[in-house]
């Protein structure tokens, strides 16, 4: 069944996305938000713009990465610029912006798989377009710093980045971002995207495993710095090196003086003296001086060489514990993507009879603090079969505690 892609609709059993019907499954909106602070953002920076290879992320096909683009920017921009010269103009406040306050909430906004197999790339960059518009409405066009679209990995996704500053012009994610607006965004966003037939996404554990990815992008950033620093004292080294030779080349070369032709005259009555040209005697006089100074400079220059080779040891050192560091992180990243893969598969299949209990769980607790069960405590029509059952099994008990007494009483 084919369908134009500016006709999206949901039929029975079934969803057409992009003019294709996906049989037996349904296509969701996903949507997370994940906080940075100023520490952070350069990492966020290599990982979106795909600045450097990565190693750690064995979802990205370098072979694709020419087609990710940014619907903000034409060219790559450094984030921590663009960020602080916004916060600079637009926040108003007396005091000192903390080190540790969020600079930047970025957004992963993606869909199912199924959504994108064989949508057409115009029908996909309308997606990712309005998406866009929406989160610029919701909090402000001028507070979004990019939004980069990635179709490199296995589900194309796209991460917009913003500043989070109210309309008291306060830097202020906590304020912004509360349990209420993240409910109410997920409504939004799920209500927006009905046009391109998505349902309201479910919690995503997508976030957990970037969360490790931004780590590995930082601590491979943080190895290069550390192996740069070592291969620049290994230069300055090797110049304090070549340079105490020449000082020993010097003071080999003033050995020359016991070559100096002299004449000893005197003896017995008189003291002994000696005699030699006038050009000699200036040689003999200039060795002495440049002697005690090179002297006094090579102990200074042994010194400093002992020192930066202490230097060089400890960054060495360091550099070891990052890279161990950096395989715990690559073998954690990939336990917890099957864990979460894993927690997936089983949480679909057991996802109505986790409701249900859910819905019980509630009615127990309501009936608890005295207060009236009705359906508008409950999300779904799951949940409300919890509660039916917990009102059937309490009416039993009722029931049954009834006709204890009445036996009591005949008795």
């Amino acid at each position: 069944m084919e369908v134009s892609p500016e006709n999206v609709v949901k039929l029975k059993g079934k969803v057409v996305a992009g003019g294709k019907v996906v049989k037996g499954k349904m296509a969701f909106i996903i949507c997370n938000m994940r906080k940075f602070k100023s520490a952070d953002i350069k990492g966020l920076q290599i990982h979106n713009q795909r600045e450097k290879e990565s190693h750690t992320n064995p979802d990205i096909d370098q072979n694709r990465a020419h087609l990710n683009y940014d619907l903000l920017h034409d060219q790559r921009v450094d984030y921590k610029s663009l960020i602080n010269e916004h916060i600079e103009k637009n926040v108003e406040t007396k005091r000192a912006i903390r080190k540790d306050a969020v600079r930047c909430c970025s957004f992963m906004v993606s869909a199912s798989p199924e959504f994108f197999d064989g949508i057409s790339p115009e029908r996909e960059k309308a997606f990712f377009e309005s998406n866009l518009s929406f989160l610029q409405e919701r909090y402000g066009k001028e507070n979004v710093m990019y939004a980069s679209v990635h179709k490199d990995e296995t589900t194309p996704h796209m991460h917009v980045g913003l500043v989070p500053i109210t309309k008291e012009k306060k830097l202020s994610a906590k304020q912004i971002f509360n349990k209420v607006e993240m409910k109410q965004l997920q409504e939004a966003i799920g209500k927006h995207n009905e046009k391109f037939g998505l349902l309201r996404g479910e919690p995503s554990d997508k976030k957990y495993l970037e969360i490790h990815k931004f780590k590995l992008e930082k601590m491979k950033e943080e190895i290069k710095e550390t192996e740069q620093k070592n291969k620049g004292l290994k230069h300055e080294n090797k110049g304090l090196e070549q340079h105490n030779l020449d000082l020993k080349k010097t003071a080999f070369e003033a050995q020359a003086i016991d070559q100096i032709e002299v004449k000893e005259k005197g003896g017995l009555l008189t003291a002994k003296t000696v005699q030699m040209s006038k050009e000699d005697f200036a040689q003999v006089q200039s060795l002495a001086k440049a002697g005690e100074v090179f002297r006094k400079e090579n102990k200074k220059l042994e010194k400093e060489l002992a020192d930066e080779r202490s230097k060089t040891s400890e960054l060495s050192k360091k550099n070891r514990i990052l890279e161990a560091r950096n395989k715990e992180l690559e073998l954690e990243n990939r336990f917890l993507k099957r864990a979460i893969n894993k927690f997936m598969d089983v949480f679909k299949e057991k996802k109505q009879e986790y409701l249900i209990m859910f819905g019980h769980l509630k009615a127990r607790v309501l009936r608890q603090m005295n207060m009236k069960i009705t359906d508008n405590h409950f999300e779904n029509q799951n949940e409300l079969k919890g509660a039916q059952h917990f009102l059937y099994e309490e009416e039993r008990e009722k029931t049954a505690r009834k006709k204890d007494r009445g036996s009591e009483l005949e008795r």
